[in-house]
């Protein structure tokens, strides 16, 4: 009831609201999901997936339901959304609104990564010249930068959020700024005292545990849950109520999260430079304990030899690899030979002996310095830290390569990749899961107190078994699930066309179909009315190849998304000539397809190349497609469909933001006509009106221009 009487005094009190139906049921949702968690029964009731059309108001609904709740419950409710984009408009926007026109008060706060932060022990380390020689940079430009940034602490201008910074830096001072787990000391930093603490990290996270509400990100969250939970977030999973928006971005980015790698070559240098700080002629050991450290210093020297001895082997199979790259997993690559796994295997082996003793200086050297603060220990500390997430690398990557696959559940993606610039050639060696169903149920879903996963994407169609089994929700029995009706009037609003192409973007056809492509926008994209056009594409040799076609008139009038440093950048210079009312036209990859809002007349046409399936070349999807074709199952049918419908949804997304909001949808892909499945994807797109108007855009525009509409 209260929950619901708060919704209506919202909607009363703030301007420009409205009841939508959609809306209340979302609240209700994720109040009855929150209210009947029960720690001692875990079938699932107390989580569920909501998908919520674009328009719905999501972070009103799960404030609402979250902050009573939390309340009521004595606890925190924690907010992890993908993008930075939605964490400022949480935090500087929707919370603070929520508590004028609500009434209810709150602490709020956001939690961001050690990274985000200036360390300022490091930046006081790099600027005595004491800092890592790998990370370090010495140039008058640099050091007036450091110092520039060191004033603007000190003088307390600036709290030391790098998002806030005053100044402007080149993204290779950042290691010399910041921090990492392994680096930080912690407690025992001189910036980081009980009784004064002027670290920028370690003075938000003291706020943090005074918020009621915290807004994360998915990266955070997860490298939080991989340590257990409460180590890096300030409040563990049974202490809060988790909202994960945009939540169908959670399961990919768990799998980024555990992958991992390392350059073969930087890696032996690092570990040859460890084994130099450990001992060396000039000044002896590292720590006091010589034994230890003779026992570090062996296994280091040892982790180099088997690394240069690794090195060499694939200096001699230069012939395995294919567009530069080796796939290592055995069942996809037969003529891979034992002795890459023996490698590996001696690689966890030795790493991990180095690891644990190299940690277990690190935490002696800590503990001298709580009793006698020591600048020398203090730098040497710094050093071991870097090293210590090398070694780290080298072994984590190890043990994924090593694992035995047995099923689409426990199969690891694993492979090498051939990297040169500018001359310096080095091998990159990545590993990591391709299902994160488990550990998430393990280390999340069993643990958190409740959780509710929304997203204007979960279902296909009104099917949200992909999803939970891609989240491991699916090991639940009670999970709820909630698809939600749009506020919007699609039929009216938006129109959707499928250009009559000769030929397929498939491999054989493709450059065909470029050609195809590029004499359609040449016609499409040759308008002179002041309003925006979003063409997506999904390779980005084919965008360049295809704006290269076009004629000088109309790439005029294109700015092309590889030629900007951030997509907010272009956004800007893109709104900046609408408003100028002249016509603008964004070429963009993967990054457009979602998460970007440009209403109005900032696009009235959204321009899809191709249908987005992932490439079979990928080595994750390989090793999915092998084992789904093992276990007798349609890794088309299964998941590239699935996927690919997914995605089409969110890309299609981009064109209705609002009640106002009108445009066409362009998909130049004929196989949605041609073969069986393009009904399927279709079907799950929103319900635009098919019958083709080939004026509708210029007549809404001229509608909204004279602000008719």
């Amino acid at each position: 009831m209260q929950v619901k009487l708060t919704y209506n005094h919202i909607i009363e009190s703030m301007p420009k609201s409205r009841l939508r139906d959609s809306q209340l049921q979302m609240v209700e949702a994720i109040d009855q999901c929150f209210k009947q968690s029960n720690p001692e029964v875990k079938d699932g009731r107390n989580l569920c997936l909501i998908e919520a059309p674009t328009g719905t108001g999501k972070s009103l609904a799960y404030l609402i339901a979250g902050v009573i709740n939390g309340q009521k419950l004595g606890k925190k409710l924690l907010i992890s959304t993908a993008t930075k984009t939605l964490q400022s408009q949480l935090v500087d926007k929707d919370i603070p609104a929520f508590i004028k026109y609500s009434g209810i008060k709150f602490n709020y706060g956001l939690a961001k990564g050690r990274g985000n932060y200036l360390c300022p022990y490091q930046l006081n380390l790099t600027l005595q010249g004491l800092s890592n020689g790998d990370l370090f940079a010495d140039s008058s430009k640099t050091q007036e930068q450091l110092n520039e940034i060191y004033q603007n602490f000190v003088s307390k201008i600036w709290d030391g959020d790098l998002d806030a910074s005053p100044i402007h830096f080149e993204n290779k001072l950042k290691p010399l700024i910041t921090t990492d787990k392994d680096r930080c000391l912690g407690y025992t930093c001189p910036y980081n005292q009980k009784d004064e603490c002027n670290c920028p990290f370690y003075i938000n996270r003291e706020k943090l545990k005074n918020c009621d509400v915290i807004v994360t990100n998915h990266s955070l969250l997860l490298a939080d849950l991989t340590l257990g939970g409460g180590n890096v977030l300030p409040v563990k999973p049974n202490d809060y109520l988790l909202c994960l928006d945009e939540g169908h971005k959670f399961a990919d980015s768990a799998v980024n999260s555990f992958t991992q790698m390392f350059e073969l070559k930087h890696a032996i240098g690092n570990c040859q430079n460890l084994a130099k700080l450990i001992y060396n002629s000039q000044t002896q050991y590292v720590y006091t304990d010589t034994k230890l450290c003779d026992e570090l210093f062996d296994k280091v020297t040892e982790l180099v030899q088997i690394l240069d001895e690794f090195l060499f082997l694939l200096s001699q199979n230069t012939h395995l690899f294919i567009e530069n790259r080796i796939i290592l997993n055995d069942y996809l690559n037969p003529s891979l030979s034992g002795a890459f796994r023996d490698s590996f295997v001696n690689f966890a082996y030795i790493a991990g002996e180095a690891y644990a003793r190299l940690y277990s200086i690190i935490d002696k050297l800590k503990e001298q310095l709580k009793a006698n603060p020591d600048y020398l220990i203090e730098a040497n500390l710094n050093k071991l830290g870097f090293y210590a997430t090398v070694v780290e690398g080298i072994l984590v990557v190890s043990q994924y390569v090593i694992n035995q696959d047995d099923s689409r559940y426990n199969a690891n993606a694993k492979w090498i990749e051939f990297k040169s610039n500018r001359g310096n050639d080095d091998f990159a060696i990545y590993a990591g899961l391709t299902h994160v169903g488990s550990i998430l149920f393990d280390k999340l879903w069993s643990k958190a107190y409740a959780a509710i996963i929304t997203s204007a994407t979960l279902a296909i169609g009104n099917d949200f078994s992909y999803y939970k089994h891609k989240l491991g929700l699916n090991l639940y029995p009670e999970v709820g699930s909630y698809k939600l009706t749009s506020n919007f009037v699609y039929q009216e609003q938006g129109q959707i066309v499928v250009p009559r192409f000769k030929y397929a973007p498939e491999y054989k056809t493709r450059d065909l179909f470029s050609a195809e492509l590029s004499g359609y926008l040449a016609k499409i994209l040759d308008y002179e009315d002041g309003y925006g056009t979003l063409v997506l594409f999904f390779n980005r040799n084919q965008l360049q190849e295809v704006y290269n076609a076009l004629p000088k008139v109309v790439q005029k009038r294109i700015l092309l998304q590889t030629e900007y440093t951030s997509n907010h950048k272009l956004i800007n210079e893109h709104k900046k000539i609408i408003d100028s009312e002249c016509p603008s036209i964004i070429f963009g990859l993967n990054s457009f397809a979602e998460g970007v809002d440009l209403p109005s007349v900032y696009c009235m046409h959204v321009i899809i190349t191709k249908l987005p399936f992932d490439t079979h070349k990928d080595p994750q999807n390989m090793v999915q497609e092998y084992w789904v074709r093992f276990e007798k199952g349609s890794y088309f049918v299964e998941v590239a469909l699935p996927e690919a419908c997914i995605r089409l949804i969110q890309a299609a997304g981009r064109l209705i933001r609002d009640e106002d909001d009108y445009g066409q949808v362009s998909i130049c892909d004929n196989r949605l006509i041609t073969k069986d499945y393009g009904a399927i994807l279709l079907d799950a797109l929103p319900k635009f009106n098919r019958k083709y108007n080939s004026v509708f855009i210029e007549s809404a525009f001229a509608k909204i221009a004279h602000k008719v509409i």
